[in-house]
């Protein structure tokens, strides 16, 4: 129960067994503030004393935060996903939340691990609560990206290696990058302009190429997901602005977009016969991008 770990982490700060991280679990506690909403039974009828706290006296020092981390998330599963739904708004808090908590510790091996086993867990509770997405909401959902990459990329920093997704995150994050794409004519920048714009909840966070890199994936996977109808209008779309265009850096952004459909299987050949099929311009760069599509 959050409201049982709440009392445990006020009573481990005030014991000995507490003393060496009492200010991460000062940080800690500040965090779980930030999450308090997610417990909030809408039906306050059924209010049951605790149980007994937690015992932190047979862990050591350097198991405690994982242990508050690996209750945080139980209690998520249990007291929010089941009772208040699976909404983009809360999976983002409850993301934002892990991030704070695993960011308390110090950067090495073991925290590479405990963000790694975060995006785990996200991904077994996205297969058990699929995401359910507000279609007007925009914040939370771009929250959830935002957390979900940079828990990637400090599993990476900290354990030297690429951190590679499954199929989970990537479907489950599809139908916003799908927005994204329909919506606007780059949707890869507009996500980093907004990632740059948003609130980062009091942490420090530099967005760099690594975070491009990430949502290119997700946009790629997103876009696949697309019908062929779909698809193909966007595509088109593109190609239009590149070949009416007459300034070629904002072509080559156009481009850059439309770059995101080749490995598309099924969309490649139509992509092809629409791009042998308009006229050549007087303008070498997009006739040069209309030979390379008419390729693939």
């Amino acid at each position: 129960m959050y409201d049982l770990l709440v009392e445990s982490i006020k009573a481990l700060q005030k014991s000995k067994y507490g003393k060496g991280n009492k200010k991460r679990l000062t940080a800690i506690q500040s965090a779980l503030k930030l999450a308090k909403s997610l417990f909030e039974l809408k039906d306050n009828s059924k209010i049951e004393p605790l149980p007994p706290l937690i015992s932190f006296r047979s862990i050591e020092q350097t198991e405690q935060i994982p242990k508050i981390l690996d209750e945080f998330m139980n209690d998520f599963e249990i007291q929010c996903l089941q009772k208040n739904g699976a909404t983009a708004k809360n999976y983002s808090l409850f993301s934002v939340t892990l991030l704070k908590i695993i960011k308390t510790l110090e950067a090495d091996k073991k925290r590479g691990l405990l963000s790694a086993h975060a995006i785990n867990v996200i991904n077994k509770m996205f297969v058990k609560h699929p995401v359910e997405y507000n279609k007007r909401a925009i914040r939370d959902p771009l929250a959830l990206v935002f957390v979900i990459t940079e828990l990637a990329m400090d599993a990476e920093r900290n354990l030297s290696q690429p951190y590679e997704f499954d199929i989970t995150i990537p479907l489950q994050l599809a139908p916003f990058m799908q927005k994204y794409h329909m919506d606007y004519d780059n949707a890869l920048l507009e996500i980093i302009e907004e990632f740059n714009k948003m609130p980062k909840f009091r942490l420090t966070v530099l967005i760099n190429e690594r975070h491009k890199e990430i949502v290119t994936k997700f946009l790629q996977f997103g876009i696949g997901k697309l019908s062929l109808e779909d698809k193909l209008s966007r595509a088109k779309n593109l190609l239009e602005k590149i070949t009416h265009e007459k300034n070629d850096s904002i072509s080559l952004e156009h481009y850059n977009v439309l770059k995101l459909c080749f490995t598309d299987k099924e969309l490649a050949p139509h992509l092809a016969k629409i791009a042998k099929e308009i006229s050549r311009t007087d303008r070498r760069f997009a006739n040069t991008i209309l030979d390379e599509v008419s390729k693939l």
